[in-house]
């Protein structure tokens, strides 16, 4: 449902521009002479016809009744203000009255009195979309749910045809304020139901009883209906959406997303919302193709140049990278290329001079030049994109590259000297802190960092989290079972916690009765994700389960080719005899991390050099 406000009305103009042409009336009148002046015959062949005045419909006590209820919420009276307008919206039915009553009590945070005013608009004006909209407003408000489904099926109705599929598309997000989400996606169904049924059935209004019972995470009920909507209309943007939410939690829904992306008229809004779900999946060899797609078709949009680039980078293509950043470098140049659809507005205000999306670009130049080794050069890049040296993500790093030369004093200089906005900034410079020590291999120190940072902020749960990692990197792994409890305590829906303590579990050999529900849960609440899954094919492992393990280890190396999965897949091979393709996996882990400890150490263990 639209949450469009309708325009304020307000009395006050209509009543100056009453005063005006009630004076101006009384002038005329002053001044007309008694008798008329005679005209020539030129005059009065030249007389022009004008339509007959159409007076208003306000009389005297009207006019007067209006005016002492805007006098009266002017005065800070809104209740008498509001008995005022509610009486005269009542003896006249009239809209504009009924929805001013509304609004006074709204201004004064009567949501009770609003709504009685609301009701009693619907009542006398039952065609009236605005009241209806009006009600089903306060009706969320004030988490009326009882009277909430009636009311949004009479808006629906009153609204044009061709605009109900928009108004049902929009019921789920207008309800999200409720805090019982089954009660929400009740209301959706009883609301559109007849719009569920034929002849009137649309996909838009299964797409919206999807979407709720999505929200309420009931997964049959919102694959139902999302598969009613594509029946129905199998390219529905928001169809694909929904989809690509339900991944999350049902993978098979992917399906529907690759089918609907195949269309000659797939939607760029789902391919984007795609994009970025692999990406978040860390499936970067698959969200590459869909950014590649959206340049080539909307080659202006310079967010999906820098998405492509960044995709790129991941998968260690400096050269791909540069290529996808030329069109952003050259609005340097040019600036006055750069076109409204191209413009941002998200992330923070850049120095003048400087737009958000060249700020970008100029970041990752510099992590395409840390790439090739060409240390210099990337801090030259960071130099143009932060000038100020002021910016936590650019000086983080920065200080990185710093520790790569050695330099550890000024790097660790450079982020303790980031000013701080607020406390959030100081969770996040002791992270980064925290990262340039582990960079430089300085365990412990990296240890004191996040000790002090876990005092300071006790419950911040990516803190405890990077420390139980520092404390399971110096072998304290009971401490690091007690920390990671404690996320999991904190952030029960996070699966970084689950996985690391099952992921240490099986590693260390120990415990892997214990270790499976964990990685188990981790994959539950990030499903696909190809280090999670390569936990799980360790674990299968560690068990004597190769070849369930290899499918898994596989599985996790095409979603995401990664030096530890190398490792892991490397060794499963080798046990299995598949000695060449082991050599070809860890070369290829060599490529992407040469300096990785746990490809390090399998090399070294096997004695292998590939």
């Amino acid at each position: 449902m639209p949450v469009h406000t309708p325009a304020i009305t307000s009395a006050m103009p209509a009543l100056r521009i009453g005063l005006l042409a009630l004076a101006m009336t009384c002038h005329s009148a002053w001044a007309a002479p008694d008798k008329p002046t005679p005209r020539t015959a030129a005059q009065a062949a030249s007389v022009v016809v004008k339509p007959a005045v159409r007076n208003s419909s306000m009389d005297a006590p009207l006019f007067y009744q209006v005016l002492i209820a805007e006098i009266q919420a002017n005065a800070g009276d809104p209740g008498s203000a509001y008995q005022l307008y509610l009486e005269a919206a009542r003896r006249h039915k009239d809209g504009q009255l009924f929805q001013r009553a509304v609004e006074i009590a709204l201004r004064a945070r009567a949501g009770e009195q609003a709504l009685t005013a609301a009701k009693a608009w619907r009542q006398a004006l039952p065609q009236s979309r605005p009241a209806a909209e009006f009600t089903s407003q306060i009706l969320i408000a004030l988490g009326r749910t009882n009277e909430l489904a009636s009311t949004l099926r009479s808006l629906i109705q009153l609204t044009p045809t061709p605009q109900q599929p928009q108004v049902m598309a929009n019921l789920p997000r207008s309800l999200s304020r409720l805090n019982d989400k089954q009660a929400a996606a009740r209301i959706i169904d009883e609301a559109t139901e007849p719009w569920r049924k034929r002849p009137q059935e649309q996909a838009e209004a299964w797409a919206a009883s999807s979407e709720g019972w999505l929200r309420a995470n009931q997964l049959d009920k919102a694959r139902e209906g999302l598969q009613r909507a594509i029946a129905l209309q199998p390219g529905l943007p928001v169809a694909g959406l929904l989809a690509i939410d339900l991944m999350k939690q049902s993978p098979d829904s992917e399906a529907i997303v690759r089918q609907q992306l195949q269309r000659p008229d797939a939607s760029p809004v789902v391919r984007l919302a795609y994009a970025r779900q692999l990406t978040l999946l860390q499936r970067y060899s698959e969200a590459e193709p869909q950014l590649e797609t959206l340049v080539r078709n909307q080659p202006d949009q310079m967010g999906h140049w820098l998405l492509l680039a960044a995709i790129r980078l991941e998968l260690k293509k400096p050269d791909q990278a540069e290529a996808a950043l030329q069109p952003v470098l050259a609005l340097a140049s040019n600036p006055s290329n750069r076109t409204p659809a191209s413009a941002t507005t998200e992330g923070p205000k850049s120095p003048p001079g400087l737009s958000a999306d060249l700020e970008q670009a100029y970041l990752l130049m510099a992590q395409a030049a840390e790439l090739r080794g060409k240390t210099q050069d990337a801090l030259n890049w960071m130099e143009r994109a932060d000038p100020r040296q002021e910016k936590l993500l650019t000086q983080s790093q920065r200080a990185r590259l710093l520790i790569r030369q050695g330099r550890i004093p000024e790097a660790r200089a450079i982020i303790r000297n980031i000013p701080e906005g607020e406390p959030r900034d100081a969770v996040l410079k002791f992270q980064a802190e925290a990262q340039i020590l582990r960079d430089a291999r300085q365990w412990q120190e990296a240890y004191e960092v996040l000790r002090e940072a876990t005092q300071r902020f006790p419950d911040e749960p990516d803190l405890l989290y990077d420390r139980a990692m520092m404390a399971e990197r110096l072998r304290r792994y009971d401490e690091m079972e007690r920390l990671l409890k404690t996320v999991m305590t904190l952030s029960p829906d996070s699966p970084n916690a689950y996985n690391a303590l099952g992921y240490s579990l099986a590693d260390r050999g120990v415990r892997l009765d214990e270790a499976r529900p964990l990685i188990e849960r981790a994959l539950s609440l990030r499903p696909g994700d190809p280090f999670i899954t390569d936990s799980l094919g360790w674990l299968e492992f560690r068990l004597g389960r190769t070849e369930e393990a290899l499918r898994l280890l596989n599985q996790a190396w095409s979603a995401r080719p990664d030096a530890e999965i190398a490792a892991h897949l490397g060794e499963v091979l080798w046990q299995q005899g598949q000695t060449d393709r082991a050599r070809e996996v860890w070369r290829q882990g060599q490529q992407l991390d040469r300096h990785n400890e746990t490809l390090v150490e399998v090399l070294k263990r096997f004695n292998v050099q590939p």
